[in-house]
């Protein structure tokens, strides 16, 4: 299937590492040009190297995203540089703390929902003018099976992602009829850096055989018995965004390998 983002303008945060530059190298080898957006500078500048190493077009769009009008001044900066944001791929969040609700850091808290929550509606507010007035769009907002069926011990981080979710099923019944496609890629359990780092501090900490039996139980939840990888959202991230997703808006697509097949 021909997906056709060759030429399409994207921007992608929290592509500093990660998911989000593995999404920006799929976009790229799509032909599509990159606005890659992280708060920290130097991630953001190897992330355009490799797009750019590869053969793509990269944009600097070091950003603070908990910030509407930096968000604003980046957005701008970005349109300038590539031309009107054709598709907008809200993936930048942080996970502080892996522990009980009644132990967390109410600061780390508000942290995790500014960069997830606010972040996303700032972006999307920021880029949904330009999609309107050209009536056309693709918005894609990463979330989580957490925030679907709940996880312990990432309780603020499933309710920010939670939040994500209503958001985007509301703002896709508003911007609808502008042929602006607003949907949601959950990811289950996901080697990337964050997974990985998690679970090397669990090995640490339970001892090598005991973290060897407990990822043994979780596979087992896994009807695929696999843990996806990065390639596994990416895929669905970039069809999600193509024209031959057109009819689908609204909609949460979980790429989880079978561990939650929520109605």
């Amino acid at each position: 299937m021909d997906l056709d983002l060759n030429g399409k303008n994207v921007l992608i945060t929290g592509a500093g590492s990660g998911m989000g530059q593995h999404m920006a190298l799929g976009y790229a080898k799509e032909g599509a040009k990159v606005a890659v957006n992280d708060i920290n500078g130097d991630a953001v500048a190897e992330t355009v190297k490799m797009v750019r190493d590869a053969g793509g077009t990269a944009h600097d769009a070091t950003a603070d995203i908990t910030d509407l009008n930096t968000v604003g001044d980046m957005i701008a900066s970005a349109e300038s540089a590539l031309g009107g944001i054709d598709i907008l791929v809200n993936n930048a969040a942080l996970l502080t703390e892996h522990t009980l609700f009644l132990e967390t850091d109410p600061d780390a808290c508000d942290r995790e929902i500014r960069v997830i929550l606010y972040g996303t509606m700032y972006c999307s507010r920021s880029v949904l003018p330009g999609m309107i007035e050209r009536g056309y769009g693709k918005i894609v907002n990463i979330a989580t099976d957490a925030a679907r069926v709940g996880q312990e011990r990432e309780v603020n981080y499933s309710a920010a992602k939670g939040g994500v979710i209503a958001f985007t099923k509301s703002i896709a019944k508003e911007v609808g009829r502008h042929n602006v496609n607003v949907n949601v890629v959950s990811p289950g359990a996901t080697n990337s850096p964050m997974r990985i780092g998690l679970q090397e501090g669990l090995r640490k900490k339970l001892g090598e055989e005991a973290w060897k039996a407990r990822e043994a139980k979780v596979m087992r939840l896994y009807p695929i018995r696999r843990i996806g990888e990065m390639e596994d959202i990416t895929n669905a991230v970039l069809f999600i965004t193509s024209d031959a997703a057109r009819h689908i808006t609204g909609q949460v697509l979980s790429v989880n390998g079978g561990f939650a097949m929520v109605g």
